[in-house]
Parts: C-alpha cells; structure tokens; sequence
C-alpha cells in the first residue's frame, strides 16, 4: 500500500528522494524514518510538510495501527491510524433454490475488481483467493467436501490474478458476467432456508495470506423446489445449451454442476470432446464433484462409444486404482482408436495406453502390455506419417517405455524425420538406454537430452558430453 502523510517538520526543506534504480525502498532518507505498527516503512519521498511510504509487508492488516515519524532524531508522537480491508459489496444475480445454481456478483475497487473473471483457474470450484464464508440459522454452513482431491499444476494458462494468485484463463473475450462466483460449486444448498454469505479477498492462497478485500455479511432465503421443476430446467438447458466456449466456462457448465448426478454427467459427454482443449480440460476436472461408483461405472462406457481423448487418458491415471478392475475392456475399447481418422482420438488412445502400460497392474493379465505393443507397432508407420505432434508426442512416449529393437527403430524414424518431436524421440531414447545409441545420441546438442545421458548411462555418457562442451 502506498500512503501518504501530511503535517509540519516531517524533514527537510527541499525535497528529498532515494536514488534512482533504489530497491528495496530505504527507510531512512535525508535523516527521516517511519514505522507502521512497530514496523519501518519504505520511503519514496521526504520533505517539511509531506513523505510518501509503502506500508511494510509484515505490518499487519487489520486493527488501529501507529505511525510515528522520526526527523533529525525526533519523534511524533504516535498517531492512531485505523487499517482495515478495502470495501467489497456482493449481492445474488436472481432469487436462490434448493439444488439450483447461486451466483454471487462481487463488486470489487479497481485495480482489485481486475482479478475477477470466473473461471478463475481451470478447475471449476478454485476461486484463487476469492473467498466465501456462509452460515445458515447463525451457525457455521461446512463446504462441500470432495472425496478425491485435485490433481494440480500451477503451470497452466493465463496469468496471474491480482487476489489470490488465480491463474486468469486465457478466453477469447470477456464473459458476459465477468465478476460472478458461482457459490454453489462451494457449498451444497440441498435444503431450503436462512443463510448469510461474506465475501473474503486474500492476498495468496495460502494459510496466514493478508486480507485484501471484504464485504459485509448478505443475508439470503434459499427456497423450495420440487424435482420435477429442476428436471425442466435441466431439459431446457440441455436444448439452449451454447456452443461458444467463453458462454461454456462462464455460464453453463458451472450453473448445471450444481447437483452433479447421473443426469448432468449425461449433459457432460459432449464437452468431454469439445474442440477447445480449454472446455475439455474444464469438463474434466468437473467430473471431480461426481459420486466415484458413477464415474468408474460410464467413463468405460463413453471411451467404448466415442472414444478415448487426452484428458480421459489422464483421468484414468489418476484413478487407477478405481478403473484398474476394468483395465483389459479399457485396452480393448482403445486400441480400434488408434486407427480413427481423429487426432484427438488416435492421440487419446496413444495416450491412455501408455498410461495403462506404465501405471496399471498386469498380474491378471500379463499377456496385455505386449498386445498393446503390437497394436501400437501395426499402426506406427500411419501414425508417424501423419507428422501432426499432438500423434506423435504420445508415440514416442510409447515407444520410450516399450523398450525393444522395434521401438527404438521407430523412434530414430521420429528422430530423422520430424524435426518437432525430435527432442522428445530423444529423450525417449535415453529412457531404453541401449549402449548401441549412445554415439548416436552425443551428436545431438539439447540440454534435456543431457540430463537424460545422464540419467541413463550415468559415468559412461560423460566422454560424449565433455567432447560436446
């Protein structure tokens, strides 16, 4: 925060300020420091009747707070100053149901309301650092609690948010409604009644982050509605459901998660295999908030009937433990993928196999991984000669774990051939580790490919990489 402070006998005549370039800011200048709650302050300017300061980090947020100047070895007397959050006001955008979508609009001061853009992060239920408390009947209102935790990464797209440390998506254009929080994705509103909600904008993410911004408590009714009006409304959603991706993220996918049950799963199949990675990725990291007998009970079926894509393939790795009971149907309803004209499909199917080859338990089965190489090999000339790199980034990740004569051929093909996915042929190279390659390998200059060497022939790769220094 930058403050400024006004009086008489703050410092100097003339103006005084730190050299150019200075950082941090001094908390001395020209014989004047100051402390904020015991705490010196960064100074950006000092004269007789002014100085300008940026508040410490470690001062804290809340509470009366005293600021005492210090000039030439005199100091004020301490001066009161009141520290509280910046002002946030929310209000529900329509009147709030039982199992219904409940939108929260969350008016922000700028800069600060530049943080808000929902989705915040590609996961549905991450606001970042916006945050809500809710009570009903004055007690406590607990969020829902997921059975399964998000796998995350904190790579994905889009830029940092100014609260919280959100991963602003990277859409197209703005939302229609750029500064909703969809609560229900929070909190379950399975019963009708009284209850409050405050809004809560953190610095981080994390326990102990400063409170930036906070509204006031809003008191709200959630009423009563039969199973039958939801239904309609389900059919009706269904039949407007959009096609744009920003209306997908923004709007729809989010209203109908409110009850996430068998029908909404249904709804869901087709954003599985929507051409925007964005809606798919979205739609994948939703199926988290589903009962987990439903999901390992149609996510089978759907690969069978449609397919496998990149995200199933992942989801299938990090519940393995759940689809490992169906792991030979899972390959058999892949591999005819694998000849589908579909990148998204022939790439999934690479995909999910290599997944499956690596991470899922054979015993039952041993016979499987070298089908699956065989399958793989049958189809590798098509898949390579197609030189898209969405194909053949999983081939090669494929090949790497097979381990044999025919994928090491493969893979120099890749080499020799696709200039894109040279460096991961590589590498994948270094992962079969035969001694065969090794000169081959040290004509090729990549840092990647480096530590590889290393990893793979450890002392023995070393004259290759000395001699290429």
């Amino acid at each position: 925060m930058l403050v400024s402070i006004y009086g008489h006998h703050l410092g100097p005549d003339s103006g005084c300020t730190p050299s150019r370039g200075t950082f941090p800011e001094p908390v001395q200048l020209c014989g004047v420091s100051v402390t904020v709650g015991g705490k010196k302050a960064g100074l950006l300017y000092v004269r007789e009747e002014q100085i300008n300061l940026t508040v410490p980090g470690t001062a804290p947020a809340e509470g009366m707070i005293d600021l005492v100047v210090t000039y030439n070895g005199l100091s004020s007397p301490p001066v009161p100053i009141r520290f509280a959050p910046l002002a946030a006001s929310i209000k529900l955008t329509r009147p709030a149901y039982v199992d219904m979508p409940i939108w929260i609009e969350v008016d922000l001061p700028e800069p600060q309301g530049r943080s808000l853009r929902y989705p915040i992060t590609i996961w549905p239920a991450d606001f970042g650092g916006h945050q809500f408390e809710v009570r009903r009947n004055g007690a406590d209102f607990p969020p829902i609690a997921l059975a399964n935790s998000f796998p995350k990464s904190f790579n994905g797209p889009g830029g940092l948010g100014m609260i919280g440390g959100g991963s602003l998506l990277g859409l197209p254009y703005e939302p229609k409604n750029r500064s909703r929080l969809p609560l229900h994705l929070i909190y379950r509103f399975d019963r009708p009644g009284r209850y409050e909600v405050r809004y809560t904008g953190y610095e981080g993410r994390g326990a102990g982050s400063l409170v930036l911004a906070r509204s006031g408590w809003l008191q709200f009714v959630v009423q009563d509605l039969p199973p039958s009006k939801r239904a309609a409304w389900l059919a009706e959603m269904r039949r407007t459901a959009p096609s744009d991706p920003v209306e997908l993220l923004s709007d729809f996918l989010p209203s109908i998660l409110a009850v996430p049950d068998g029908s909404v799963l249904s709804m869901l199949e087709d954003y599985l295999y929507s051409p925007s990675d964005l809606v798919r990725k979205y739609t994948l990291y939703a199926l988290y908030a589903f009962d987990d007998d439903l999901v390992v009970n149609e996510i089978p079926a759907l690969i069978e009937k449609r397919g496998p894509t990149d995200e199933l393939a992942y989801l299938l790795s990090w519940r393995r433990n759940q689809f490992q009971s169906q792991a030979a149907a899972l390959v058999h309803s892949t591999v005819k993928y694998l000849d589908s004209p579909t990148p998204l499909l022939s790439a999934g199917a690479l995909q999910v196999l290599y997944f499956m080859k690596g991470s899922y338990n054979w015993k039952a089965d041993p016979g499987m991984p070298a089908r699956m190489d065989k399958e793989v090999a049958a189809r590798a000339n098509r898949l390579i000669e197609t030189r898209d790199y969405t194909i053949l980034q999983p081939l090669t990740l494929y090949l790497g774990i097979w381990k044999a004569d025919k994928s090491r051929d493969l893979l120099w093909r890749i080499v020799v051939e696709n200039e894109r996915a040279r460096e991961q042929a590589l590498i994948c190279l270094t992962w079969i580790a035969d001694p065969r390659d090794l000169p081959r390998l040290g004509s090729y200059n990549t840092g990647n490919l480096d530590y590889g060497l290393n990893l793979a022939y450890g002392a023995a790769a070393g004259p290759y990489l000395k001699g290429r220094q």
